[in-house]
């Protein structure tokens, strides 16, 4: 059954994805001003996240290269996902995946708005959202995800149970990636002086 909930906070992502199948949230006190932070978010490297960088290298039984200096969010732009939402406060991605095994991701466009997003509904889909959002020196990133049907719903679910340990702890590891890059760059993008 979807899950719907009161908007605690208005976030882009209750546009794109009011409703999903299922959920997951962290969050991370940073104390730095959110445009940073959300700066920060876009332009985080493999070099900033190496515990995941090494998941992600073993999982893809090393035949897949992460060079150190790539951005992370450029994995998901790379394969059909895109940003449907940037602000002071918010990074939204978002992507739909067909469950077969021919053409598994429906590419979107880049500038597809979160209506547009939301208003997809082929059956036979997953459509899946992440954001960060920074808001009172707080980051924090949730994972939706929808299926258009009930089969789809079925798989994923059982995909899920399998994913969703690991899929928290690359999160997490994720957020304290940021965080370490905009304490970095000092707030203001730049690196932080030394002298």
């Amino acid at each position: 059954m979807s899950r719907t909930e009161p908007r605690a906070l208005d976030m882009a992502l209750d546009e794109a994805l009011p409703r999903w199948h299922r959920r997951e949230r962290h969050r991370l006190p940073v104390g730095l001003p959110a445009p940073a932070v959300m700066r920060a978010a876009a332009e985080v490297t493999w070099a900033d996240v190496p515990l995941f960088r090494a998941v992600m290298t073993g999982a893809g039984l090393g035949r897949t290269r992460f060079p150190a200096d790539a951005p992370v969010l450029g994995l998901f732009l790379g394969n059909g996902f895109t940003v449907l939402y940037r602000g002071e406060d918010e990074l939204l991605v978002g992507g739909i995946e067909r469950i077969s095994r021919g053409q598994p991701v429906v590419p979107l466009a880049p500038g597809t708005t979160p209506d547009a997003y939301r208003a997809f509904d082929a059956p036979g889909h997953l459509k899946l959202a992440f954001n960060f959002h920074c808001a009172g020196g707080v980051l924090s990133t949730e994972t939706r995800v929808y299926a258009t049907d009930d089969r789809s719903r079925r798989l994923f679910g059982a995909y899920w149970l399998v994913i969703r340990a690991g899929s928290g702890f690359i999160r997490r590891v994720w957020l304290r990636g940021v965080r370490r890059r905009a304490a970095r760059t000092g707030g203001d993008g730049g690196p932080v002086s030394r002298a």
